[in-house]
């Protein structure tokens, strides 16, 4: 649609000449006044039509009118001009009645989609596509100017959007406009909503995809409609702010990091902070909990982490906080949490911590992997199916591949479909211990028991080839199975002996495999733990952290 009205004022041009009717057809003459679409795309022949002789040979001197580059073949003699105005073109009328706010938003948002700008990235660009289309359905009308100024909802929008840095989110590409502004235009209000958008996706987990910080971490992130989060912040009116803010995650955790990020910049920005901040460790684990003993440069590593300046904490709280946003909104009232840097496992009813216990963890060779799923039952008396990485690469060698110094050692030994078929039956030398805990997943891991008790003992507990080891797991099983289930500790064990016994959970219970290495404790000190499997590097590097 054209805005300067040119259409509207087309010009119905009488020639008054010798008898040139004979060339009008009437098919021709029927379809005046011309349609719109052949004013812009005009037919390759011209049709004079309605002459009349006017007796006169003055000539033609009208600068009002020009014909250009005109056909060789019509000779026009003795011609007057005389000019009537065409009738309105109803659409450049609807256009003209449109508010004057539609209208500026129209030819902004066309600007604005269309910008051809390379520093905008794809992912920007669909983004504004998508805005775009969201203002045309709701037929170009603002969402957050109303006569000329912001609506609450701006206002309180903009509050927000002030704080994302609160939240770790990095908004700084996205300009967002003035809240005081006193007559915002139509590029405010574009700009506002994709700020708006930017952010809610950031909340969300937008910034990084979880497999490309490794492919066992499994979590998933659900990313809003953009253009959906616009319109329901915009219709949240003077709560505008929180429901911006309900895109971040409500976990308590995640709150707990967000107000020690917020307070150590605030001490940054007043003083140097208090050496009493921090702390290695937490409630019974002691200061060796946070070192492996590994290697000297390893405790070096997790030292520094320990006395690591506030710049560097802060980059550490944010990594944690991204990492929050890969869980799931409703981790359950009812739940058990892992985590891996902790080497610690903690059951969760109606939101207190009822059972806590050590657990032994994948090595840096071998990670666990990260994910949520849900623990559906339960194994006493376990056969182990010897895993075919095991088997080739530490069961066969160790044996100088004889298959029956493996049989000899009471593992039971087939083939099936050609494959050497390796399990060790239920017992006291089970690698599985007499129990162990299913939640079935992609990674094929789970929690069981293990006959080499003593691991426990060691500060840094990762030594299994992905799958979680839990100390005391009979007492496990039984804050698993829950209060009023029927199922105490002691009725687990009288299950013990030479077969696989099924205890089915009356409901399944969530279970979140996590890696957290900043946490608040009950102290509201923030505990820092190694990295170990460089994640949290991973994911410093890619908010632009640092690594």
């Amino acid at each position: 649609m054209t805005a300067g009205g040119n259409a509207g004022r087309i010009l119905r041009i009488v020639f008054a000449a010798a008898t040139l009717s004979a060339f009008v057809a009437p098919a021709v003459a029927a379809q005046y006044p011309p349609r719109r679409a052949e004013l812009f795309n005009p037919p390759p022949l011209v049709a004079l039509f309605d002459v009349e002789r006017v007796p006169t040979r003055a000539p033609l001197e009208n600068s009002a009118f020009a014909v250009a580059d005109a056909a060789p073949a019509a000779v026009l003699l003795d011609v007057e001009l005389r000019a009537e105005p065409a009738k309105p073109d109803p659409l450049d009328l609807a256009w003209s009645l449109q508010p004057e706010e539609k209208r500026g938003l129209a030819l902004a948002l066309d600007a604005w989609a269309a910008s051809g700008d390379a520093a905008l990235g794809p992912e920007r660009r669909r983004l504004r596509a998508a805005l775009a289309a969201a203002y045309t359905a709701r037929d170009l009308t603002p969402l957050w100017i109303e006569n000329g100024e912001w609506r609450a909802s701006a206002r309180a929008a903009l509050a927000r959007l002030a704080l994302a840095a609160d939240d770790g989110l990095d908004l700084r590409a996205y300009a967002a406009p003035d809240a005081e502004k006193a007559a915002p235009t139509a590029a405010d209000e574009l700009a506002l909503s994709e700020a708006i958008a930017a952010f809610a996706l950031q909340a969300r987990g937008a910034r990084i995809d979880p497999e490309h910080i490794s492919r066992l971490v499994g979590a998933k992130t659900t990313l809003p409609d953009p253009a959906l989060a616009v319109a329901e912040v915009a219709g949240a009116g003077a709560i505008a702010g929180d429901a911006l803010q309900a895109y971040n995650p409500a976990h308590y955790g995640y709150q707990q990091l967000r107000e020690k990020l917020i307070e150590l910049r605030t001490q940054r920005a007043s003083a140097p902070a208090s050496d009493g901040l921090y702390a290695a460790a937490t409630g019974n684990v002691t200061q060796s909990d946070v070192l492996p003993p590994a290697s000297k440069s390893k405790r070096r590593r997790a030292a520094g982490l320990a006395k690591a300046s506030t710049s560097r904490v802060e980059a550490e709280i944010i990594a944690n906080m991204e990492r929050w946003r890969w869980l799931p909104r409703d981790l359950g009232e009812e739940r058990v949490e892992v985590n891996i840097p902790d080497f610690e496992l903690a059951v969760v009813r109606n939101g207190e911590v009822t059972h806590r216990t050590r657990i032994i963890v994948g090595k840096e060779a071998t990670p666990t992997p990260i994910f949520s799923n849900a623990l559906q039952y339960i194994i006493v008396n376990p056969y182990w199916n010897v895993p075919p990485s095991i088997l080739n690469k530490e069961m066969l060698p160790k044996a100088n591949g004889d298959v029956a110094a493996i049989a000899a050692s009471g593992f039971n030994v087939s083939y099936r479909g050609g494959k050497l078929v390796v399990r060790q039956p239920p017992g006291e030398r089970n690698a599985l211990g007499r129990i162990k805990f299913m939640f079935p997943n992609d990674f094929s891991v789970y929690l069981h028991d293990t006959p080499s008790r003593n691991l426990f003992a060691a500060s840094h507990r990762a030594f299994s080839h992905g799958c979680m080891r839990v100390d005391a797991p009979f007492a496990f099983a039984g804050a698993v199975l829950g209060p009023g289930s029927g199922w105490s500790e002691s009725r687990v064990r009288r299950l013990i002996g030479g077969s696989e016994r099924y205890i089915n959970l009356a409901k399944p219970l969530p279970i979140h495999i996590e890696y957290f290495t900043a946490y608040v404790d009950e102290g509201g000190r923030i505990v820092l733990r190694p990295d170990l499997y460089g994640y949290s590097a991973r994911v410093r590097k890619a908010l632009g952290l640092g690594a």
